[in-house]
C-alpha cells in the first residue's frame, strides 16, 4: 500500500466520522475510505496497521462492507491472507441492497395493516408506507442512472 498523505488520512477520518454519525461503524468508514484512495487491494494487516484497530475489527467491519456490496475479497497468488478493494460499480449494488431491504419493509408494513385495526396506528402505517413508496421509487430512479453512467463508460 502506499504511503498515506495528510490529505488521505484526513479523508479517511472524516469518512469514518460520516459514517459513524450515520449509525455505522466508524471503522468500517475508514476501511471504506482506505480502499478508496488506495491504489491496489489492501491486506487485512495493512488495513490493521493503517487504521491502528484489531484483526477482528477489520474482518468484522470488511464482512459488513462486503454485505452492502462495496467492497469486494481478493486472493493474491502466494498470499495467505486476504486482501480488499473497491468493488467495480459499487454504488449500483449499494442501491440495489437498500432497495432489497426497503421491499422487506413495505412486507412488515403490509402484515402490520392487515392485522393491525386501531386507526391511529394504521395512519401512521400509511404514512410510513408512502414513506417507504417514495424511497423506493427514487432508489430505482437512481439505479437506472448508475447503470447508465456503467454502460456509458464500457463504450
Amino acid at each position: 500500500m502506499k504511503p498515506l498523505t495528510e490529505s488521505d488520512r484526513r479523508f479517511i477520518e472524516r469518512l469514518g466520522l460520516q459514517a459513524q454519525s450515520e449509525g455505522f461503524s466508524r471503522i468500517a468508514g475508514q476501511i471504506w475510505a482506505t480502499l478508496i484512495v488506495s491504489d491496489e487491494p489492501v491486506s487485512s494487516s495493512q488495513l490493521v496497521d493503517t487504521l491502528r484497530v484489531s484483526k477482528a475489527s477489520v474482518s468484522t467491519n470488511t464482512c459488513f462492507l462486503e454485505r452492502l456490496g462495496i467492497v469486494e475479497r481478493r486472493s493474491i497468488p502466494g498470499e495467505r491472507q486476504d486482501f480488499f478493494a473497491i468493488r467495480p460499480h459499487p454504488y449500483a449494488a449499494l442501491v440495489e441492497g437498500q432497495m432489497k431491504r426497503l421491499e422487506a419493509r413495505k412486507e412488515v408494513i403490509a402484515e402490520a395493516k392487515a392485522t393491525i385495526t386501531n386507526e391511529q396506528t394504521l395512519a401512521k402505517l400509511a404514512d410510513l408506507d408512502q414513506f417507504y413508496t417514495l424511497y423506493y421509487e427514487s432508489s430505482k430512479d437512481l439505479l437506472k442512472q448508475l447503470r447508465c453512467q456503467i454502460r456509458d463508460h464500457k463504450t
